[in-house]
């Protein structure tokens, strides 16, 4: 009867001690995965305007960059929808003209970039809508948005244009080359380069002081110098 008894008592002080020890891990790991719940990626605590700012930089030096931040957290790509993005994202990556029909992703992409005011995307549009469908005023209009927004070849595609088309326009062409001089940077060592011509000595200079030059050699031969 005594052993009984004894039997009794170790076996309800285990189950005790067991339910003391799940109730203890089981608090333990709530605790832990509250914890875990609570902490935020660094990304996600950061302000929207300055994850499209983020993106936007990104966007404009390389499009596999964008993607590739896009498959990078749920808050890069949220923010890769936004219209900042569409209007600063490089398309170098992608041919003018296709040689196979582009997937419709792709149109949709490049049809967006060209309606939010994407310089190169308006410039490249431009240039089909102007040379080959032969659509001029249309053409004009895409490279005169391209132009506004400062796209070094669409100001000099735009203004020669317009220099050829005489009256007025030639005016407002002359006046839209000449801007190109105003945007020179020769003094900034990283935009210079050496460029060769014929018959000429070896010159230093950046892309604005070229496309000016040409339009200089533009003029002698409209005005019959050379």
């Amino acid at each position: 009867m005594a052993r009984r008894e004894r039997n009794c008592r170790s076996s309800s002080i285990g189950r005790r001690k067991r339910k003391k020890n799940s109730v203890s891990i089981n608090g333990k790991g709530k605790l832990t995965k509250r914890r875990r719940s609570q902490r935020r990626p660094v990304v996600g605590s950061l302000p929207g305007d300055l994850l499209i700012d983020v993106l936007a930089r990104v966007a404009s030096s390389s499009f596999t960059d964008l993607f590739n931040a896009k498959l990078c957290c749920r808050e890069f790509l949220g923010a890769a929808e936004d219209e900042s993005i569409f209007q600063h994202v490089s398309i170098d990556k992608f041919p003018v003209i296709h040689w196979f029909p582009p997937s419709n992703e792709l149109l949709s992409f490049l049809n967006r970039c060209i309606d939010l005011g994407n310089p190169e995307a308006m410039f490249r549009q431009g240039m089909i809508e102007f040379f080959s469908l032969a659509r001029i005023e249309t053409g004009l209009e895409y490279l005169k948005r391209a132009t506004e927004k400062g796209h070094v070849e669409a100001t000099y595609v735009y203004g020669m244009i317009m220099l050829s088309r005489g009256g007025q326009s030639s005016q407002q062409g002359l006046d839209i080359l000449n801007s190109m001089k105003v945007g020179c940077k020769c003094e900034d060592r990283n935009n210079v380069r050496k460029r060769k011509f014929d018959d000429e000595d070896e010159v230093i200079g950046c892309d604005a002081c070229g496309w000016y030059r040409e339009v200089i050699s533009f003029c002698k031969i409209v005005d019959g110098v050379v």
